[in-house]
């Protein structure tokens, strides 16, 4: 679900007491070119917002955006970082897990909202902020920025549909089996590591834990699926998975 992202690392990167990561302008380019709403920019416009990122080092399990809190843009660098909704009772839904070069806070940034959701490093991670107001100054100067974020909001809104629909659609089962076959590449016979846990595999999937720990089993006990030690499974029969 990704691979790091090095420009963020090595001598040109310093830590100050905050977590904050202080890095040398080429490199900040760097990091802000790999975000799709920015590649096609011009230079001079990268170089301009990314001479504003404030970047930081979140350890694994650290809260990066409070549901709630003050809008702005946050980009991920490097890491894996999971966005939840939380309920009045306290329980959390999983929604989306972000890798390199996405973003979240869009949303909030284009209406001024509180955060709508709560944002939690699932890796030690690396996050870049840009403020509302930077953002906001950009979209009206930049005519290609605009059309660029538009796009990419229109694409998750596309694709939590398509998500919702899945949940009506198909089964557990189904819906585990797609999960598995995309964590794999695709391939069979080749041993990965699930890259996230049960618990939050669940909300994703939108059943329980307990229901996917007996679908696990079943699948093994049909020779489909390899499970263990720890996280690291074997996919065995693509097809006849995604048939149980």
């Amino acid at each position: 679900m990704s691979a790091s992202c090095h420009c963020c690392q090595g001598d040109q990167a310093r830590v100050d007491a905050s977590g904050r990561v202080r890095l040398d302008p080429d490199h900040r380019l760097a990091c802000v070119s790999r975000v799709p709403i920015f590649r096609d920019l011009p230079e001079g416009d990268r170089r301009r917002i990314a001479s504003r990122a404030t970047t930081r080092l979140v350890p694994k399990g650290e809260v990066v955006q409070q549901q709630g809190g003050m809008p702005a843009l946050q980009i991920v660098h490097s890491g894996q970082i999971k966005q939840s909704l939380l309920s009045e009772d306290g329980t959390q839904r999983l929604l989306r897990i972000l890798g390199p070069g996405e973003f979240m806070g869009e949303h909030s940034v284009l209406t001024g909202r509180p955060a709508p959701r709560e944002a939690t490093a699932m890796t030690a991670s690396q996050v870049c902020t840009l403020s509302r107001l930077d953002v906001q100054q950009w979209l009206e100067e930049s005519p290609q920025l605009a059309l660029s974020l538009l796009d990419a909001v229109t694409a998750r809104l596309e694709d939590t549909e398509a998500r919702l629909s899945e949940l009506v659609g198909t089964t557990v089962g189904q819906r585990l089996g797609e999960y598995l076959a995309g964590a794999a590449d695709g391939v069979e016979g080749v041993p990965f590591d699930l890259p996230i846990s049960k618990r939050d595999l669940a909300q994703l999937l939108g059943t329980t834990p307990e229901t996917i720990s007996r679908r696990l089993r079943a699948l093994s006990d049909e020779g489909l699926l390899r499970v263990g030690p720890g996280r690291r499974m074997v996919v065995m029969d693509i097809a006849g998975m995604l048939r149980a």
